[in-house]
């Protein structure tokens, strides 16, 4: 089995560790019969490595004494990043992604990937663009590149803000094929929305959408994505239309296209739009006929 070491510096988050390791081991079954890989810990020296909530962990190598050949190397936030202790980190993370391996920085490690120079060629993320500006001065050129999500993939370097950790995992689990993208994707709903909600009986149905048949889709996307921000990857040229601002969605759909698409013509009132759609999220397809 191949290992994924883990950086640990002096005062590392403890939280950006906890989701990985034990979704390596384990499954819904308990431990994993075959398991790809063998976690393992890396830091400056064999003595316990203290947490920022005080935490110690036994190193299984130091930075001279690692392996060559491994799966990934995780470099977990914390401290530790502020300190000469990261530059012991610089040759390893160099030599990895030279060897096209896995690399995954979370929170001040990510901020510690800027200061070296290390997200200038690929897209990223982080604690907010201004602290990867303020880490990296001069060696930082790539501002184009980042992006503001929870957690960014490019390259096989995986980057996440301090509270992406979950996402963080996540990401770093379908790169590593640690398992099928079905029971990866499983485990995030698991852990993100938790048992309470997954267990909980289903609504019939909810609340999902609004339809709205326009006469002219670009002059209504342009009301709702500058006036209320709603935001859509509308290529201008499709007759459907998806807009979404946090949960709510609205779907536009030109009413030529409509009339075409249906073979019939339909009369309007004099001055109004004329027909909206409500749209709900019922459990299965078989549960559309049955509620209408």
């Amino acid at each position: 089995m191949k290992e994924i070491i883990y950086v640990l510096l002096n005062n590392y988050a403890e939280h950006e560790i906890g989701f990985l390791p034990g979704a390596v081991n384990t499954d819904e079954q308990g431990f994993r019969k075959n398991p790809k890989y063998v976690n393992k810990i890396v830091s400056s020296t064999m003595e316990p490595v203290k947490s920022i909530g005080g935490m110690r962990t036994l190193p299984d190598y130091t930075f001279d004494t690692m392996p060559k050949d491994y799966a990934a190397l995780v470099l977990i936030g914390g401290l530790g990043w502020f300190t000469s202790e990261a530059d012991n980190v610089l040759p390893c993370v160099k030599e990895a992604i030279a060897q096209g391996r896995i690399v995954g920085a979370i929170c001040n490690a990510a901020s510690w990937m800027a200061k070296q120079g290390l997200l200038n060629n690929i897209q990223h993320t982080g604690n907010g663009i201004q602290q990867l500006q303020m880490w990296g001065g001069e060696n930082y050129t790539n501002e184009a590149g980042y992006v503001n999500e929870q957690v960014v993939s490019d390259r096989n370097i995986v980057t996440a803000n301090g509270s992406g950790y979950l996402e963080f995992s996540c990401e770093l689990l379908k790169m590593l094929e640690n398992d099928t993208q079905e029971n990866i994707n499983g485990w995030y709903k698991f852990m993100k929305e938790g048992l309470v909600k997954l267990c909980s009986p289903r609504a019939r149905f909810h609340f999902n959408t609004i339809g709205l048949f326009t006469r002219d889709n670009k002059v209504t996307v342009d009301f709702y994505t500058k006036t209320f921000g709603f935001t859509t990857d509308w290529d201008g040229v499709q007759p459907n239309v998806e807009m979404t601002l946090g949960e709510m969605r609205i779907i536009l759909f030109p009413r030529n296209a409509f009339e075409n698409m249906v073979s019939q013509t339909f009369q309007y009132p004099e001055g109004l739009i004329g027909t909206m759609e409500l749209a709900f999220d019922v459990p299965t397809f078989a549960d559309v006929d049955k509620e209408y």
